[in-house]
């Protein structure tokens, strides 16, 4: 008989909250328009619902996002905006997609995340605001990269189904794979509603949209199998730990 789980303890919340904070201090890719970087708390920030569960870790990157915002002012170039941006949208977003019975929300995520690829600033506002059109159909295409998958695998059985299915597994090789996915698909779904608000405020020509837009093509997948590579084994060993188990924690 299995063990019944818990809700993570605060103790383990605000810990890991801190050091996801502290993370903050760590450049792991620079703005590709300059004025800040992206930290190391956003990999700390996708991990924590799969150690503290969906509410635990969600709780876990607003505690951290506070702190970072505080210690580490260039990767929270916009304050109180980046806590939600740059920390509690990751920890969201991968909630969201790993566990069935948030499907809607990862539904509504990533709408949220087509809506402001498709539109956001260049069209919507647009000349309204100062914003030449992008150059087409290349901003297009490279928008859709980043919003098309994730909508794909929400709306058929890779998410519905087979993607919780492996993230919950046994067996070592599918879990990372299902991690591995989950973590992927979460990113695709925070990057453009983290990225485009610099855009709008910092009013990206559209060459400098096209060039960002390039310059994370590769990062985003290889941050999601760092991330993997790092959090697998990780759950593997507090699975062994004796630790009570936390709920919709996947150790």
């Amino acid at each position: 008989m299995k063990p019944a789980r818990r809700n993570a303890p605060i103790a383990w919340i605000t810990l890991y909250g801190a050091l996801t904070g502290v993370m903050a201090l760590v450049p792991i890719f620079p703005y590709v328009g300059g004025g800040g970087y992206v930290p190391l708390l956003v990999p700390f920030a996708a991990i924590a619902p799969l150690l503290l569960g969906t509410a635990g870790g969600i709780l876990a990157a607003i505690i951290g996002g506070f702190i970072g915002m505080f210690i580490a002012p260039a990767g929270f170039p916009l304050q109180v905006v980046d806590v939600l941006l740059t920390a509690v949208l990751p920890a969201v977003a991968v909630g969201a997609v790993i566990h069935r019975r948030y499907f809607i929300w990862a539904l509504l995520l990533s709408l949220l995340n087509a809506a402001f690829a498709i539109f956001f600033p260049f069209y919507l506002p647009g000349a309204a605001a100062g914003f030449q059109a992008p150059p087409e159909p290349v901003f297009s295409l490279l928008s859709a990269y980043y919003w098309a998958p994730p909508l794909i695998v929400i709306l058929t059985p890779i998410g519905r189904r087979w993607l919780p299915q492996l993230a919950q597994s046994e067996d070592r090789r599918q879990k990372y794979l299902g991690i591995f996915l989950a973590i992927l698909t979460g990113l695709f779904i925070w990057f453009n509603p983290w990225s485009r608000p610099y855009w709008y405020i910092l009013k990206y020509a559209p060459s400098l949209g096209v060039a960002t837009l390039i310059g994370y093509t590769w990062w985003v997948p290889t941050l999601a199998l760092v991330i993997t590579i790092i959090a697998v084994p990780l759950l593997e060993a507090l699975s062994r730990s004796g630790l009570p188990k936390v709920e919709e924690g996947l150790w």
